[in-house]
């Protein structure tokens, strides 16, 4: 049998100490939250609801920046060299991966080796600088990440 163990004052006046503190957190926190609860008496909410939401916008030139891209493709390249913006590759060593190509303008997609990118243009390879499309009937064209 386990010897019996009487309890000092401090050992009995500490758990109340603590229990006592703990109802008095919530209560407070209670306290905060219902003083800064709205009131009846502002705006009525129907005056919320007949706003229209906001258009979304595009989030094109943000995430261009955040790829590092710093400038579109020079006016001498080819129509197909302008079609396709390069905006960033996830590649391993064996050329697996994706590349982040925005095409005519749209938002940008993921797009993997052998993948259609746009009508008759399909995604080459891949590597951690770059992306090679091609098309039939047409030179391949090598997309590159910009120089940071």
């Amino acid at each position: 049998m386990l010897p019996f163990h009487a309890l000092s004052r401090t050992e009995r006046w500490l758990p109340a100490a603590v229990a006592a503190l703990c109802w008095a957190l919530a209560a407070g926190g209670a306290l905060l939250w219902w003083l800064h609860a709205p009131s009846g008496q502002g705006a009525p909410a129907a005056a919320v609801a007949d706003r229209a939401p906001a258009p979304l916008q595009s989030q094109g030139p943000a995430v261009l920046r955040a790829l590092g891209h710093t400038a579109a493709a020079p006016e001498a390249a080819g129509d197909a060299q302008r079609r396709f913006v390069l905006l960033g590759v996830v590649a391993g060593a064996s050329g697996q991966g994706a590349a982040l190509l925005a095409v005519d303008g749209q938002p940008p997609q993921a797009f993997v080796q052998g993948q259609s990118v746009a009508e008759g243009w399909r995604v080459q390879s891949l590597n951690a600088n770059g992306v090679r499309l091609e098309a039939a009937g047409a030179a391949p064209l090598l997309l590159s990440l910009p120089d940071r």
